[in-house]
């Protein structure tokens, strides 16, 4: 009801108005585009994926700073395929997935898909959530390859400065749950910990998978000092997971951890009047300022238009940077939109060169993985409810996998053919210089060898749906070098992405090994009572010629993708500096796993949370 005085309904009407206004001046997420037409941001992000979001909450903690993410998916804040981490290999997520579909492959002749998150959150609203970091020589590799700052006491204290562990209750470790705190941050806006209720019979499936591992590899670390966040993720351990965990009671479930959930959702509305996202629409390339021909390119907004329809291009106005965090596919394709990368191909599609800068778009690396598949006995056929199907994970070295004679003679291999390889890449095109492939080659060849980097990731997966019990493992460091190109000036054209999977002799041999070390994993005594008749590769696989066949026409993409916009000097293949600047351009960053050079033995999400929080430093200048 109304006041009836006037005074009593004045003062109605003001509250009525200041609520209006800050209904106004708060945070944003919308599919209009007209509220953002020719409005003018500080800074405008393309992409509000895994990176893209956390780069947003950082800068507009200051509440002058405006910003604006444009995200080509949709606002799915409540969807249970995102929401609900058990949902994770079995809901259809085609409609929020890019499905980006490689070039026949050399090794196997076929096509690969290589999802990626099409939705606020990206890659990490659809991903496997498990949440583990490289070493501590991988990371120092960065700085060894001439980015200043770069290292793994560095981007460790961004990764904790990203993440809200959860850590396990009475419940979860008496039943195996085990960790180092001070490889985890508490006070972060990406939960993470392990999943509650951690209900068995699964946890003892993940006791004798451990032992099973242990039997098959002797030697490797299968204790509670195993934590995969550590900076030496060697070894056999249970898995910890982007999630908020639930209660041992069952009272509250287990939610996914996406940037979405953390650093959006997590605002109230007044808490960020200054962010603004839009979704549902796609950025389509930077415009530029115009400019005396002794000045870099400068952005001067970034055009967007609804995906299913180019009759209507919109443009935002940008005062201070665009920041590219599309991923190691869309990155590329955007850059090379908006006039940069290699002259002659841009020039190819009529698209003017801003800067010539052939090396976007290559040293692109993704893992190549395999399956084992067995049918779950009895004991497991019960719900493990809303939590993710896998719950442990072996990190393996080279000579764990291999023997140490045979590792020895594997890095070998990898070291006197460095040049050789080297000048293959540049001559194929998937790098710009053997002088910087060279370098990068040769410190995998250390990791793998002298550093005992993990090689190969035995990723241990339970179905209940499906009644299955497996695996999805695959090489970590692979050695083949791809590439990823527009082949039209049309942004609704996907690019083409060609990573070369298996196409280095030593990365072929090394699934194949894995292949075989799989099959004794699953048959070794300790998991006998879990697992019944095997499905894959199934017993028509002996030989070891066998196996090769099986890995030929098995094998699939892990969906790990860097390096196509490689963080390196210019001079040895870089697209942008130690500050994540574009080369040759003004106002323009790049931060997401693109920038990696090279693989590192770990999942990716906790590492690019990490380099997102750095690059938000970076931009701030702090």
């Amino acid at each position: 009801m109304l006041p009836t005085s006037p005074r009593n309904l004045l003062l109605h009407l003001t509250c009525l108005l200041n609520l209006a206004i800050t209904n106004v001046q708060s945070l944003q997420i919308s599919n209009d585009s007209t509220t953002i037409q020719n409005q003018t941001f500080d800074y405008i992000i393309v992409g509000g994926g895994t990176a893209g979001l956390t780069i947003a909450n950082r800068l507009t903690e200051d509440q002058r700073t405006t910003v604006l993410v444009i995200e080509s998916g949709n606002d799915l804040q409540n969807d249970t395929r995102i929401t609900d981490p058990g949902m994770f290999a079995l809901a259809d997520i085609s409609d929020i997935s890019w499905k980006y579909s490689t070039t026949n492959q050399t090794i196997g002749g076929k096509q690969q898909v290589i999802n990626a998150g099409k939705v606020l959150g990206g890659s990490s609203a659809i991903n496997g959530m498990q949440w583990t970091r490289g070493t501590v020589g991988q990371y120092d590799a960065l700085e060894e390859l001439g980015n200043e700052g770069w290292n793994f006491n560095t981007l460790q204290k961004y990764m904790i400065k990203a993440e809200k562990f959860h850590v396990p209750d009475a419940n979860q470790t008496s039943l195996g749950v085990a960790f180092d705190a001070a490889a985890h941050g508490t006070k972060g806006k990406i939960d993470s910990g392990f999943p509650n209720p951690y209900t068995c019979p699964s946890c003892k499936l993940w006791d004798a998978l451990v032992n099973s591992t242990a039997q098959v590899f002797p030697g490797i670390r299968a204790d509670e000092t195993v934590d995969q966040c550590s900076g030496d993720p060697q070894g056999v351990a249970r898995c910890s997971f982007s999630i908020t965990p639930g209660t041992s009671d069952g009272a509250t479930q287990n939610v996914r951890s996406s940037s979405a959930h953390g650093y959006v959702y997590s605002l109230t509305p007044v808490q960020r009047p200054n962010l603004s996202i839009l979704t549902g629409h796609l950025a389509t390339k930077i415009v530029w300022k115009a400019k005396a021909l002794s000045e870099p390119p400068t952005p001067e907004g970034v055009a967007f238009e609804i995906p299913t329809s180019s009759s209507q291009s919109f443009v935002a106005r940008v005062a201070k940077e665009v920041i590219v965090t599309c991923g190691s596919i869309g990155s590329p394709k955007f850059l090379e939109l908006s006039g940069i990368g290699d002259r002659k191909l841009l020039e190819s599609f009529n698209i003017s060169a801003v800067v010539d800068l052939p090396s976007v778009g290559t040293n692109l690396q993704d893992q190549a993985n395999i399956v084992t598949e067995f049918t779950a006995t009895d004991i497991l056929n019960s719900s493990i409810g809303h939590a993710p199907a896998g719950g442990a994970a072996a990190f393996v070295t080279l000579s764990q996998l291999l023997g140490p004679d045979a590792a020895a003679d594997y890095v070998q291999s990898l070291q006197s053919t460095i040049s050789t390889r080297a000048k293959s890449i540049v001559s194929s095109g998937a790098a710009v210089s053997v002088n910087g492939m060279e370098k990068m080659l040769t410190i995998q060849a250390r990791e793998m060898g002298q550093e005992s980097a993990p090689v190969v990731e035995f990723d241990y997966l339970f179905l209940p749906g499906t009644g299955l019990v497996g695996s999805s493992s695959w090489i970590l460091l692979p050695q083949s070098r791809g590439t990823v190109h527009i082949v039209s000036s049309d942004p609704r054209v996907p690019p083409t992405v060609n990573p070369n999977y298996l196409a280095v002799p030593q990365d072929f041999s090394l699934l194949v090994n894995t292949s075989i070390a799989l099959r004794r994993i699953f048959t070794a005594p300790a998991i006998q009572q879990f697992v019944g008749s095997e499905i894959i590769p199934g017993a028509d696989v002996q030989s070891d010629e066998e196996f090769v066949n099986f890995v030929t026409n098995n094998f699939a993409a892990v969906l790990h993708p860097i390096g196509s916009l490689s963080m390196l000097p210019k001079d040895l293949g870089g697209a942008v500096d130690s500050k994540l600047r574009v080369y040759g351009v003004r106002g323009v960053r790049v931060a997401d796993a693109s920038v990696l050079p090279i693989q590192i033995s770990a999942h990716l999400s906790s590492t690019v949370y990490g380099i997102a929080e750095k690059a938000a430093d970076l931009i701030r200048g702090l």
